[in-house]
């Protein structure tokens, strides 16, 4: 048990067993201390020797023999307290340092056919509502068919609820029932078709948890970032439900 929290406070296994050798044995020669430690002689003088360097046992002559003693079991209390003070004192520049790394966006570039689908994978990752714009037309410019089944499949299973908005076409009419399973949950998916002369959309945009990803449609254009960004993400986020409301309120009037 004690062997256990010397190690909790920060000793290697051969350090906490030569330290409770010496304190058990009251002070004596290496040997003795190796033979109770059950530690080879030659790692006991070295071990020993580190212990001296961090206060915890003291050396002494008898008969001529080195021997070793334990100080004070409150000097292992004590050093706990003084980290405890040390980092307490530069917490509050450590949380300076937190909090302004925080609202540093973390930007990935991708290039590709593998990189675009590099970030739809990680659209996969989204936990809550996932919106954003596409065209859904251009999509299969970009990305083979058989991976379009496949994502929309694994995005379904995981029940990731998406909202988008997407210029008008036959094509994009047709997508859900091309590519999502048959049956599937029509409530983990709407799609809002907008006029496509006055919102031709070349990119698709995606908004999920802190990350916004960006990736062009145009095959000849094969690339797209994520940026990873609370604030961003959070902005782009209200954009889009504006941009939602905006045309849902049109329709309805």
């Amino acid at each position: 048990m004690l062997l256990t929290e010397l190690q909790d406070l920060g000793l290697k296994d051969e350090e906490a067993r030569i330290y409770l050798a010496v304190l058990e044995l009251g002070g004596t020669f290496v040997s003795a201390i190796a033979k109770k430690a059950k530690v080879h002689r030659v790692n006991s003088y070295k071990i020993l020797e580190d212990l001296v360097q961090k206060g915890l046992v003291s050396r002494f002559n008898k008969n001529g023999i080195q021997c070793f003693a334990v100080e004070s079991p409150k000097i292992l209390v004590q050093q706990q307290e003084e980290k405890l003070k040390q980092a307490r004192r530069i917490l509050p520049e450590l949380l300076s340092m937190t909090n302004s790394l925080a609202y540093k966006p973390k930007i990935q570039y991708y290039e590709g056919a593998e990189g675009v689908k590099n970030i739809f994978e990680d659209t996969l990752s989204a936990q809550k509502e996932m919106v954003g714009y596409t065209n859904l037309a251009k999509i299969p410019l970009i990305i083979s068919e058989s991976y379009l089944k496949e994502y929309a499949r694994r995005k379904i299973e995981k029940r990731i609820k998406t909202r988008m908005l997407s210029p008008l076409s036959k094509s994009g009419l047709n997508h859900l029932k091309k590519y999502y399973p048959k049956n599937f949950d029509t409530e983990l998916v709407e799609i809002f078709f907008i006029n496509p002369d006055q919102f031709p959309f070349e990119y698709e945009i995606n908004i999920y948890e802190n990350r916004v990803s960006l990736i062009s449609l145009n095959p000849q254009e094969l690339m797209g970032m994520i940026i990873e960004s609370p604030l961003y993400a959070k902005t782009q986020r209200a954009a889009f439900n504006l941009a939602w409301l905006g045309a849902t309120t049109f329709v309805v009037r």
